[in-house]
């Protein structure tokens, strides 16, 4: 294991906690009507945010992802 940074670690990231939610709202049936603006949406709900910086933000976009964070908003 080590750290790493950058777009394709995120995105990666993103992609999988993307399909979760789709898991979580159409397979398991919570949200029929799912689409890739709700997870764009439930995303940016439950991302963490820093309280010095304003968002959406150049750098951070709408703060870091936290799908633990995203489903306690859900449910």
């Amino acid at each position: 294991f080590a750290p790493a940074t950058g777009t394709s670690l995120a995105a990666a990231q993103t992609a999988g906690i993307a399909a979760l939610l789709f898991e979580w709202s159409l397979i398991r049936e919570n949200e029929p009507y799912f689409t890739g603006n709700s997870v764009k949406n439930y995303l940016s709900r439950g991302a963490v945010r820093d309280l010095n910086l304003i968002y959406p933000n150049p750098e951070w976009g709408y703060g870091r992802l936290d799908l633990y964070r995203t489903f306690e908003i859900i449910n």
